[in-house]
């Protein structure tokens, strides 16, 4: 044993050396002060020095930015004129943490370094080495990076870096990157034809500590490439033997490690629990010298960053927050994270157990719940991470990116126009002809886009959207109160709305409503807490989440796909599902052809409840028509739309390609036969019995 880890350390030093001496430039700047390289990095540089385009998985804290940065910098570096890397990140958190991480490497190079966010104009400081953004600025810089020489600022882009890519696939800003990238390779073909960029080629590089189908990714944002991964991992270690409400289980094991100094991540599902929570346990904590933060989307910039910087600082602190600290920023080494109720899916998770204890080997853990269900998911899901369980990420088509991509592509034009061959051609890169026909004539028709002699130009609608930048966003916008300080001015939150009462406990402060003015609400910091009680939600952006909690349940259970228990409680027979929110949908959607009196008591991602007596399956599943549900979808589609939580775009899109996407999103072939083929099994086992009698008191 011993001599084959000698000769494991001998094989991996001797392949450090060699790639030691293919980063003459950059290896001093990333790597000197390690000496080593870590393993993503050693498989990863020479792969990406080659030139080739890669997909990196490895977990968080793995050495993934310099496995990327390194050998991208050192293909370039020699080359006497402009170029740069563009690298895409999914938060402006994420750009301000790499903006601060590969600043002095690269300044150590004499590299210039720019990021560019609604925060950070980017300056006008020519073509820089490196630009961090995100898809909305990219899209921006795409329509409005000319300079005063006529060379666009991304038109000497060498490489795209894809950071986070799990949070891109399948989404609607993921379309909107590649059809971003789309444009630029169109982009730098027209400058090499102006002789202002010599070479087509754009190498793209994506990375994750969370992907489950990589040939889909690659497929989708590189159309060929290779997978790398790193199969390092940490243990898990969960602390506590039984799951409770989070500020019990938290208060309980800061009394009994008093003696330690320790930085807690609490995550949260919901921002309004995050602000709850906070304030909840903030004069609790207190007494034993603990700093309480919180930290999600809705807070200002301002109160984002002082947190970020107060968890960095502080040794005795517990910040509560949501996905918004999942990702790689950095807030130095987290001793211990508490989950407050089950992630919504497994990639999530595998983010939010990632952020824990970078030191060493093992992340420590406390799950928390306020339910026996939420208990339940809680552990499937993470016997699903302990043992690689990943559920496949099924999604569909984002059409209704079309329009805005259609729309900014027109506004990149120096004349605001484009012929319409060009833009169908542009389309037709990625799109069958008759779509991108049927697309435009929609925009046409419903006067987003004006055709005349010149060509297509902006309706009104997308002229009032390129103000403030609206243009360049692919996200549903949500109206909302701002929350601002009235002595100082200082904006604490966005996107308020729904209040009631005297007052707030926005970001775990205790704020008293002093006045509503136009679309802010003027508080003030009190510490009665009488003073700041009332009602708020936030305006939020509808999620559609996937089957993961579903299928770690079903993994948890050791059951075929084909096995749906059956459970009799109280008058109501349950069906077990456990398909997600797709199969959910459908089978609502079936049961809504059906007689009213045939439709499901209560239904979620987990089962359907009937009021029968008997378990067979009734006749709306056990003869479907595959062509006769799906013309009752085409004529409930925006009912489907709404389930899926499709973007509102949609409803203008043509009636047969809001059909086709609905049916890719429900993944329609394959959960009709599954529906089909499905055995509901009433004789079950006293374990899996138990477990649906648990699931049965999850609400919707």
């Amino acid at each position: 044993m011993v001599l084959r880890k000698n000769n494991l350390l001998m094989n991996s030093l001797k392949r450090d050396r060699e790639i030691v001496r293919k980063l003459p430039r950059t290896w001093p700047a990333f790597f000197e002060v390690h000496g080593r390289l870590l393993d993503i990095q050693r498989k990863a540089i020479p792969v990406i020095l080659e030139g080739k385009n890669v997909l990196l998985s490895s977990p968080t804290a793995s050495g993934k930015t310099e496995a990327v940065c390194a050998p991208l910098v050192e293909r370039n570096i020699d080359i006497n004129s402009p170029w740069t890397i563009l690298y895409i990140c999914p938060t402006r958190a994420l750009v301000n943490d790499l903006y601060e991480r590969l600043y002095t490497p690269l300044s150590s190079l004499d590299l210039r370094l720019l990021r560019k966010t609604g925060d950070h104009s980017g300056g006008r400081y020519g073509i820089p080495h490196v630009l961090i953004t995100t898809p909305e600025s990219f899209d921006s810089i795409m329509c409005r990076g000319r300079n005063n020489r006529y060379i666009h600022t991304l038109a000497r882009v060498k490489a795209v870096v894809l950071d986070e890519i799990h949070l891109l696939y399948g989404t609607q800003r993921g379309e909107q990157v590649r059809w971003l990238i789309e444009r630029l390779k169109r982009l730098k073909i027209y400058a090499s034809r102006l002789r202002r960029s010599y070479s087509n080629e754009i190498q793209i590089v994506g990375l994750s500590a969370t992907i489950s189908e990589p040939e889909k990714i690659i497929h989708d944002f590189m159309w060929e490439g290779e997978h790398i991964l790193s199969e390092g991992k940490r243990e898990i270690t969960v602390l506590n033997d039984y799951m409770e409400p989070v500020h019990r289980a938290l208060l309980k094991y800061i009394k009994e490690h008093l003696i330690n100094s320790e930085k807690i991540l609490v995550f949260c599902n919901r921002r309004k629990r995050v602000d709850i929570l906070a304030s909840h346990v903030r004069k609790e904590l207190d007494k034993y010298d603990y700093k309480v933060v919180a930290h999600h989307g809705s807070l200002s910039k301002r109160v984002r960053e002082d947190a970020e910087e107060a968890i960095k600082k502080n040794d005795r602190i517990v910040a509560f927050a949501t996905s918004t600290l999942e990702l790689g920023i950095d807030i130095g080494d987290i001793d211990l994270i508490v989950l407050d109720g089950p992630a919504p899916d497994l990639a999530a998770l595998l983010q939010r157990l990632g952020r824990g204890n970078r030191r060493t080997g093992q992340i420590r853990v406390i799950t928390c719940a306020d339910s026996m269900s939420d208990a339940l998911i809680h552990e499937a899901m993470m016997e699903a991470v302990k043992n690689d369980y990943m559920t496949s990420h099924h999604t569909g088509s984002n059409y209704s990116v079309l329009f805005q991509q259609i729309a900014s592509y027109i506004f990149q034009s120096p004349t605001r126009s484009r012929k319409r061959s060009t833009v169908e051609d542009f389309l037709i890169s990625n799109l069958s002809a008759e779509t991108a026909k049927s697309i435009i004539d929609s925009m046409i028709d419903e006067e987003d886009l004006i055709e005349d002699e010149e060509g297509l130009r902006l309706g009104d609608y997308w002229q009032d959207m390129t103000e403030y930048g609206k243009i360049h966003s692919n996200i549903d916008f949500s109206f909302g109160y701002n929350v601002i300080d009235e002595y100082t001015g200082e904006k604490i939150a966005t996107g308020v709305r729904c209040v009631q009462g005297k007052g707030l406990k926005t970001g775990g402060e205790l704020l008293q409503i002093r006045n509503f003015k136009d679309y802010n609400i003027e508080v003030k910091k009190v510490k009665d807490e009488m003073l700041a009680r009332g009602e708020w939600s936030y305006a939020s952006e509808r999620i559609f989440k996937n089957s993961s909690q579903a299928g770690a349940i079903r993994k948890y259970l050791g059951i075929d796909d084909n096995i749906w228990p059956v459970v009799k409680k109280s008058h109501l027979v349950y069906i077990f599902h456990l398909g997600g929110a797709v199969r959910q949908t459908i089978i609502e959607g079936l049961a809504r052809m059906s007689r009213p009196e045939n439709r499901p008591v209560r239904s979620n991602q987990f089962y359907f409840a009937l009021s029968q007596v008997s378990n067979k399956k009734p006749e709306w599943i056990n003869d479907i028509q595959s062509a006769s549900f799906e013309l009752y979808m085409n004529r409930e589609i925006s009912w489907f739309e709404g389930k899926l939580c499709r973007p509102k775009l949609n409803s203008k899109l043509p009636c047969n390609i809001r059909c086709e996407e609905v049916k890719e999103w429900l993944n329609f072939e394959s959960e009709i036969l599954s529906i089909k083929e499905s055995l509901w099994e009433e004789n079950i086992g006293k374990t899996v019995r138990g477990v649906c009698l648990i699931l049965s008191e999850t609400k919707d």
